[in-house]
């Protein structure tokens, strides 16, 4: 029975009189056909409700790991970059911060390296752009390590020269000669012109011209211990003796990713204290490639 038949039924009992007996029979078959039609319609509703959700969650899904892997030439790339953008503020740790900064630097660096050696010169300058920008912000979000300062050399006295004695002037008496014989002279011989020798031109050097190197995002990673040989936790790494703490370790390593430059040196500065005794302890090196590891860190009383 479809729905316009039993429309047109109802309708009809309008104006029709019938027996008790048939009218309560007709009722009972009308009320089952109404009861039966609702619940196909719920039950088909509960299972198309479902499916919908599903369908749209993995679509969803599909289009975000689409987007989150699409490549520089994609035309989803510039989705991709704005939405590992927004990622950023949910860092709140600064050292898982400036992490995830480094990894999306290197990430479109290579991104961008990749279009250039395929030759997609329009997609690869477009990258370029998205690389620069990236640096901005790891400039801006990293901390800037200060180059390390040797004391100066104290320049010792040196000793005055002492005036050495002279002697006194000698007198020589004057020795009779005898009268001066005429003695025939001699012509000088004539001397001959000398040539000087030719002067060796030296080609003045071309000075090679200076490089400035541009500061990028560095990484020192060691070991901290104790003066006992034990490792070492909440240790406050910084970049001056009494400056604020650039990361706080939770386990014996540590990694301080700050900005940077090749050649720089930089001074790591590690303090602990356990309410009664305090701990320092230094590092110095100088940065030769992006991650530089600093060994073991060996901490003392001060």
């Amino acid at each position: 029975m479809n729905d316009d038949r039993l429309t047109g039924l109802l309708a009809a009992l309008r104006t029709e009189r019938m027996e008790r007996t048939a009218d309560q029979k007709l009722r009972a078959r009308l009320e089952n056909a109404w009861t039966a039609r609702e619940d196909r319609s719920g039950l088909a509703w509960r299972i198309r409700r479902p499916v919908l959700a599903i369908a749209t969650t993995a679509l969803v899904v599909g289009l975000a790991a689409t987007t989150l892997s699409a490549p520089g030439d994609s035309p989803l790339y510039s989705l991709r970059v704005t939405i590992e953008d927004l990622a950023i503020p949910l860092h709140r740790d600064p050292e898982d911060r400036a992490e995830y900064l480094v990894s999306l630097l290197e990430q479109r660096t290579s991104e961008a390296a990749r279009l250039e050696a395929t030759g997609n010169a329009l997609a690869a300058g477009r990258a370029r752009d998205i690389e620069r920008q990236t640096l901005r912000m790891v400039q801006q979000n990293l901390p800037v390590a200060p180059d390390a300062v040797d004391a100066a050399p104290t320049d010792s006295p040196s000793p005055s020269p002492t005036p050495s004695p002279t002697a006194p002037p000698s007198v020589v008496p004057p020795t009779p000669t005898d009268a001066a014989t005429p003695t025939a002279t001699q012509r000088p011989p004539t001397q001959r012109p000398t040539t000087a020798p030719p002067a060796t031109l030296t080609p003045t050097p071309t000075p090679k011209p200076t490089t400035t190197a541009t500061p990028q995002a560095i990484s020192f990673t060691g070991t901290v211990k104790n003066p006992d040989g034990t490792y070492a936790t909440n240790v406050c790494v910084s970049f001056n003796v009494s400056g604020p703490c650039s990361t706080v370790t939770t386990s014996s390593t540590f990694r301080v990713t700050f900005s940077g430059k090749i050649g720089q040196t930089v001074t790591l500065y590690f303090l602990r204290t356990d309410g009664i005794k305090t701990y320092r302890a230094y590092v110095t090196k100088t940065i030769t490639s992006t991650y530089v590891d600093v060994g073991i860190v060996m901490l003392r009383v001060q």
